[in-house]
C-alpha cells in the first residue's frame, strides 16, 4: 500500500512538474539547480487578495533582496517574476551560487564539485542509491571527484539541469533531473544530490 501510494504521488509530481532539465515552469514551491551553479527558487502558493496586499509583499520582497545584495560587490539576487495569475502567486528568485541562496533564506546549500565538497569537510558517510534504486556506497558515489553535488538540508522539490546520478536515502527520485528531499529532523543531517 506504501509503495502504491508513494508511485501514484511521483506520478502526480511528473504530471504538473516540467521534468526536462533545460526548463523550469514550476507549478509548486520548488528549487532549480542549474549545471553552473546557478539556483531559482520558486514559490507557488495561494494568495488570498482579501488577505494580503500584493503591492506589501513585492516592496517587502524588494527590500530583502536588496539587503542580501548589499553584503556582495555586485548584485547575486534576481527577481525574475512575481505575480498573482488566478489567485496563486508565483515568485521566482534567481541566486548567483548557492552562498547567495543560503544567506537569504538562512538554510544551508552547497553547490559543488564532491572534490569541493569534500574539502568544505563533507563526509558523504551514509547510504545512497542509484536511478534504478540499487544501493551505492561512498566509496563510489565519492569516485569521480568533479562530478556536481548538491546538499541541502530543507526538504522540498529539486529540479536539476544535469541529470541524477545518485542520491542519499533521505532523497526520493521523481524523474532523471527531478528528486524531493525529504523532511530532515536531525540538525547534522544533509540530503545530497549527485549528478553527471
Amino acid at each position: 500500500m506504501k509503495r502504491c501510494l508513494m508511485i501514484l504521488c511521483t506520478l502526480f509530481l511528473t504530471l504538473f512538474l516540467t521534468a526536462c532539465g533545460s526548463s523550469f515552469e514550476p507549478s509548486v514551491t520548488s528549487l532549480y539547480v542549474q549545471k553552473d551553479g546557478k539556483l531559482t527558487y520558486a514559490v507557488v502558493e495561494s494568495f488570498e487578495k482579501e488577505y494580503y496586499s500584493f503591492s506589501e509583499f513585492q516592496s517587502m520582497i524588494d527590500r530583502e533582496v536588496d539587503s542580501c545584495n548589499s553584503n556582495y560587490s555586485e548584485p547575486v539576487i534576481s527577481v525574475e517574476r512575481l505575480d498573482v495569475e488566478d489567485g496563486t502567486l508565483y515568485l521566482l528568485l534567481n541566486f548567483a551560487n548557492a552562498d547567495a541562496y543560503s544567506r537569504y533564506n538562512e538554510e544551508y546549500c552547497f553547490v559543488g564539485t564532491i572534490e569541493d565538497a569534500l574539502s568544505a569537510g563533507q563526509s558523504f558517510s551514509l547510504l545512497f542509491k542509484d536511478a534504478e534504486y540499487e544501493e551505492r556506497t561512498t566509496a563510489e558515489v565519492t569516485e569521480k571527484k568533479d562530478d556536481q553535488v548538491v546538499i541541502l538540508q530543507k526538504e522540498g522539490i529539486v529540479q536539476l539541469e544535469k541529470p541524477v546520478k545518485y542520491v542519499s536515502n533521505n532523497v526520493e527520485i521523481i524523474s532523471d533531473h527531478m528528486v524531493e528531499v525529504m523532511p530532515i529532523e536531525e540538525q547534522d543531517e544533509y540530503a545530497y544530490i549527485i549528478t553527471y
